[in-house]
């Protein structure tokens, strides 16, 4: 009796490890999505989870937000037995910060994760009209001038972000900020040499609104500098440190005009007058005997500080 039940063990066993394995790829997650990626003043998105392969049982999905504060998601979502995909509703908050809040959607050991940017309602007042470049053509390694322009002057300073669709051809600074006053203010955007014609998307982005322009850069020599010329760099004492006051002019009527010290350091770019003219003051500096201004389209000058 006792060898009958071994081999019975033993037979069963066999039974076992011959039967096939069920499907590794059932309850598996293949992508998270959102859309849209972008929500403000809280508006809702749509999170949609697709599996691997359809279950033949119905699976449950968990849901998770880092920043629950900011964006909300229900706590788990059901896929349909035989269904490959199901969606859920993402809930933001219209008093959260701006943030970028990370989804996570988790079957076993399967975790997937997709991001919401959140954005609260633009201020009151005036809104982003639109980014454009002077010129719109040129060719690679020639200075170029990017505009962002609101519908009227802020009530408060704003910071626009900026990017570029093709970095390496034309590059600009990560943001602009238009003064408290001001309706638009200006950014340089520097291009490289290319082989052939290419168009580079630019966008700024305030609070969640978008505008675009397009700057074509053409293989080529790079386009002649302009001449800068500095009219006045004056001193005056302001303890613990001075007022620095500059006024300079340029050849080209969109160019940008940063002033540099001694040592190459960044010291404040120069407003744009109109006609070419250009001026601005940097007060409690350290005194420096020599100045340099540059320009965003090759034209650079020196002089020595007054007092």
């Amino acid at each position: 009796m006792r060898r009958l039940a071994v081999l019975a063990t033993m037979a069963a066993l066999a039974m076992l490890l011959a039967a096939p394995a069920p499907s590794q790829a059932e309850g598996i997650i293949n992508f998270l999505t959102i859309a849209p990626s972008q929500v403000n003043n809280g508006a809702s998105a749509t999170g949609t989870v697709s599996l691997a392969f359809p279950d033949p049982a119905p699976t449950t999905v968990l849901l998770f937000s880092d920043h629950p504060e900011a964006a909300q998601v229900p706590q788990s979502v059901v896929v349909p037995a035989g269904q490959l995909e199901t969606t859920f509703t993402i809930t933001s908050n219209p008093a959260a910060a701006p943030i970028i809040v990370q989804i996570t959607a988790w079957v076993g050991n399967t975790p997937r994760t997709a991001n919401l940017s959140v954005n609260p309602a633009p201020p009151a007042g005036p809104t982003l009209s639109s980014v454009s470049v002077s010129p719109t053509s040129t060719t690679g390694g020639s200075g170029v001038t990017g505009t962002v322009t609101f519908t009227g002057p802020m009530n408060d300073g704003a910071g626009v972000q900026l990017s570029s669709s093709d970095p390496a051809v034309a590059s600009v600074p990560s943001e602009v900020v238009v003064s408290k006053g001001a309706s638009s203010s200006t950014f340089a955007v520097t291009t490289s040499s290319v082989t052939a014609q290419t168009s580079v998307t630019i966008t700024a982005t305030w609070f969640g609104s978008k505008r675009s322009t397009t700057l074509t850069v053409n293989p080529g020599a790079p386009a002649t500098a302009d001449t800068v010329r500095i009219q006045r760099a004056r001193c005056q004492p302001r303890p613990p440190g001075c007022l620095l006051e500059v006024e300079a002019t340029s050849t080209n009527s969109n160019a940008i005009l940063t002033v540099y010290s001694e040592s190459g350091a960044a010291l404040f770019q120069l407003n744009n007058n109109g006609g070419g003219k250009y001026s601005g003051s940097k007060g409690f500096i350290t005194r420096p005997n020599r100045i340099e201004v540059r320009s965003n389209f090759g034209g650079s000058a020196f002089a020595t500080v007054t007092t």
